[in-house]
């Protein structure tokens, strides 16, 4: 039997607190163990970098967790010194880098990595090419050298990733094959719901980092305006990753419904099976048209149907497109 390929995993994994892409990165990391690859990756605390392999970790670098803005500035540097030092322990035949702003820091990984023999997988989770959310000065500035910095990398990159938003034709991106994915759950490791019984009630369960392609707007203008004999109720779980549930809450008041609008803020584990079973009915992101998106591949879509969840989408999903069974709604794809 010849030896299984070396592939690390690139991403931020933190392990000193839930947050609601955990599930998506277990998964892939399980969807590769699958293919048959001897597959490892990078976790931290609020110390330390470990490479983690098989249920072992290994210390690779230092996390200073508690610098203002830590996670989305210096992790990355501290973050790609580990990788580097994870390739001296191990010889990785690959690596797949899940697509995140880029620094200086980013190119000098992936030539080190490429000069080491080691072939290079670049996902890039929501490839949009125009109608993003605009953007302040600074962040324009950043996008500005983040984008310099890709690009740059892109020379040592073997093949693109794309997560599929409905465009399968294109073949090359950056100058590279393009590979089109489907985003994955791992079902063994998510409970079936357990549906509670509410007569004259219908809760709807919108979970998500809150941001404004999610559209959550639309159902609180909706709930406000229905007038039929079911009291309507929507969750909203997450937490304000987005920035957006200021700009949900005050609608909310505005209109009167805020206690049939309830932000319960972050929530996993037992707390949130407990609402998947209170829940009748889920929604994913309902203003994809805010990205110029008319098909997606939401996580959502697959964490509601494996715990048994019905929901409301508004665009194509491959995953929806084997069944004609009456498991999910399709809602229209604007600000209706």
């Amino acid at each position: 039997m010849s030896e299984k390929k070396k592939l690390l995993y690139i991403v931020r994994y933190p392990i000193y607190e839930d947050f609601n892409l955990r599930g998506k990165f277990d998964g892939q990391l399980a969807a590769f163990r699958n293919l048959g690859m001897d597959v490892y990756h990078l976790v931290f605390d609020r110390e330390y970098f470990y490479l983690e392999h098989d249920g072992e970790r290994e210390i690779v670098g230092k996390a200073t967790t508690r610098l203002p803005m830590y996670f989305h500035t210096k992790a990355y540097y501290d973050m790609h010194r580990a990788v580097l030092k994870a390739a001296k322990i191990v010889r990785f035949d690959y690596v797949y880098w899940r697509g995140a702003p880029a620094w200086r820091s980013s190119y000098k990984t992936a030539q080190e990595l490429c000069a080491m023999g080691t072939k290079i997988l670049y996902e890039i989770p929501t490839y949009v090419k125009s109608g993003e959310k605009p953007m302040s000065i600074l962040r324009k500035a950043f996008s500005v050298y983040s984008n310099h910095y890709k690009s740059r990398m892109m020379e040592f990159v073997e093949l693109m990733v794309l997560i599929f938003t409905g465009d399968t034709t294109m073949s090359t991106l950056y100058g590279k094959p393009v590979a089109v994915i489907d985003n994955g759950v791992d079902v063994s490791v998510i409970p079936l719901r357990k549906p509670e019984q509410h007569d004259g009630e219908i809760h709807i369960l919108a979970l998500a980092s809150m941001s404004y392609w999610h559209g959550y707007d639309r159902l609180i203008r909706s709930v406000s305006q229905y007038t039929g004999e079911q009291k309507i109720i929507i969750h909203m779980v997450g937490g304000n990753d987005g920035g957006m549930l200021p700009e949900w809450k005050q609608p909310a008041e505005d209109l009167g419904v805020q206690e049939r609008v309830i932000f319960h803020g972050k929530m996993y584990g037992d707390d949130l099976a407990w609402m998947f079973d209170l829940c009748d009915v889920g929604t994913n992101a309902l203003a994809q048209y805010r990205k110029n998106l008319s098909a997606t591949s939401e996580l959502k879509v697959r964490e509601y149907t494996a715990r048994g969840l019905p929901f409301l989408c508004s665009v194509e999903d491959p995953a929806l497109n084997h069944t004609d069974d009456p498991f999910w709604l399709k809602v229209a794809n604007d600000e209706s």
